[in-house]
């Protein structure tokens, strides 16, 4: 598993150099000496999302690649030593740029809602102008040429890195995590998608037809950007965008395009993209609220069905628990039977234990309330993963309970050892078909930062894209006999205990149980993934 991860990041390291170059070359500083100047600078956003997803790892091989793209770069041989430290300089404000959005946007939540967007837009805004006067400043270092530091150089070149990180960055950022990379794919690869790109296509070839009229044509690019909003939210508006900058790039390259206007046009351009991202964020929020409306009602039905189940199948469980204890005094009375006895009290247990289960689930429906107490990790870990114990053994199946933390969480026992036992359950499930050659299944644990976290791994075929979504919403099952229920009610009791269900991408099954600590507990173990 470990050598597959390394793999995995030595592919995506050199992913990121080969295409950081090949934009670098056509938009990155030796654009600079071309007669129109940058444009924009998607080499930026992708350098910054290399840094968020990366970290401090990311360091050292951006280094190298800016310093490959430098190399590479046809600058004039007299400017090659020249732009080699200034070019390194912006290295500096990405840093800056990503530590930032990852401590005020943590997960990724950029566009959550419109003040995340906005937030994200400052960040990038005052990062790009940081960048920008450490590069210029490098160079009038370096050549000693003042005329560097003229308002207008400063503001073409801060407009381009602008551009670059807030339109270049959603786009990489999406397509390089797995957890988003099939569901952005799913939204775009639509026809709204192709008629948007034609419609801004038509508009620029527009502007380019009349010149005298190019700053006004410029205004209609707001329609097709509107359009994809409304009709595939942030998902169409990113990619909108990315073709209109990705236009106008051509056609200045190709067709030319007079210097000192450009800062206005790329300005133009700015203000269409974030009127288009605060409405793509609207729409994503209203179908989000819908959605979860919709869920609701759904739970709220299933709730109302689990309570009636509960209600009847709680009387012949209390019925066999008493029937099991009569046996047991019988058994007393008339002859001690070892065996039988401890068969005999089995059964007892496990129906008392099942009428307790039933109980709290119908207290738990009906009201929402919870029985909390300190309940110890690894004795919760204990209790659900036993009757799995024997099961693994007849299955021939590979069950690893890895050592928990001596962490202690706040929470009902018998709801969350409910929610342990049906991921389990899944599991086993899972890897117990056939076509699983080494079935397996594996429960690790951790604390830290007030926090513990339980992760349930197994061998099997895992979880499809367009499955997962959706996957804990009532009535939606990955079985043919399955109702859809475990997963719906195992995610709401985990949230009403304050913590987060969630599953992991990967090619396997992982799902993922973070609950917080209860108040004082101090001890820590980092997540290893």
């Amino acid at each position: 598993m470990t050598d597959m991860r390394d793999v995995h990041r030595i592919w995506r390291v050199f992913a990121f150099m080969a295409v950081y170059v090949v934009l670098d070359l056509f938009t990155g500083p030796y654009a600079a000496f071309l007669p129109n100047g940058q444009v924009w600078h998607p080499a930026a956003g992708l350098a910054l999302v290399f840094l968020l997803l990366e970290g401090n790892k990311a360091l050292l091989p951006l280094l190298l690649t800016i310093v490959l793209a430098q190399w590479l770069a046809p600058f004039p041989v007299e400017n090659t030593v020249n732009t080699l430290l200034p070019g390194l300089m912006p290295v500096l404000a990405y840093v800056a740029t990503a530590h930032a959005l990852r401590r005020g946007l943590p997960d990724g939540g950029f566009f959550a809602d419109h003040r995340s967007l906005l937030r994200l837009t400052g960040v990038i805004v005052a990062g790009a102008l940081f960048g920008t006067l450490l590069h210029t400043g490098a160079l009038v270092a370096i050549s000693g040429n003042t005329q560097i530091l003229s308002v207008d150089v400063l503001i073409r070149y801060w407009m381009a890195e602008i551009a670059g990180m807030l339109i270049g960055m959603p786009l990489f950022y999406l397509l390089c995590r797995e957890d988003s990379r099939a569901d952005f794919v799913q939204a775009v690869c639509k026809r709204e998608t192709l008629s948007c790109a034609l419609a801004i296509s038509v508009i620029l070839a527009g502007a380019w037809l009349r010149p005298d009229d190019r700053i006004l044509t410029f205004y209609l690019l707001f329609l097709p950007l509107a359009w994809a909003a409304a009709r595939q939210g942030m998902a169409g508006v990113i990619v909108a965008a990315v073709v209109l900058e990705a236009g106008v790039t051509t056609a200045i390259l190709l067709a030319g395009w007079p210097g000192p206007q450009m800062p206005d046009v790329q300005v133009l351009l700015l203000t269409l993209t974030l009127a288009g991202f605060l409405t793509g964020v609207a729409v994503d929020r209203s179908r989000r609220a819908s959605a979860e409306l919709r869920q609701s009602l759904r739970l709220a039905a299933a709730g109302e069905m689990a309570g009636a189940l509960a209600h009847e199948l709680n009387q012949p469980l209390t019925a066999l628990s008493a029937y099991g204890s009569a046996c047991a005094r019988l058994i007393e009375s008339n002859g001690d039977d070892a065996l039988l006895r401890k068969t005999v009290g089995a059964m007892v247990a496990e129906s008392r234990r099942a009428s307790d289960v039933l109980k709290r689930l119908r207290e738990f429906f009906r009201s929402g309330s919870t029985a909390l107490e300190p309940l110890p990790v690894a004795r919760l870990i204990a209790a659900a993963t036993a009757p799995f114990v024997e099961r693994a053994r007849l299955r021939g199946v590979e069950f690893v309970v890895a050592p928990a933390p001596e962490a202690c969480l706040l929470g009902d026992r018998v709801q969350l050892e409910i929610v342990l036992r049906n991921l389990l359950s899944n599991a086993f499930e899972e890897v117990e078909q056939a076509s699983i050659a080494s079935p397996r299944v594996v429960v690790e644990s951790g604390a830290g930062d007030g926090w513990a976290w339980i992760r349930v791994r197994d061998s099997g075929s895992g979880i499809p894209n367009k499955i997962r979504a959706r996957l804990f919403e009532p009535f939606v099952s990955m079985k043919a006999s399955g109702m859809g229920l475990g997963l719906a009610i195992s995610r709401v009791i985990i949230e009403t205990h304050g913590g987060t269900l969630t599953v992991e991408a990967g090619t396997h099954g992982i799902l993922k149980i973070r609950l917080p600590l209860d108040a004082g507990d101090v001890e820590t173990s980092d997540d290893p993934h």
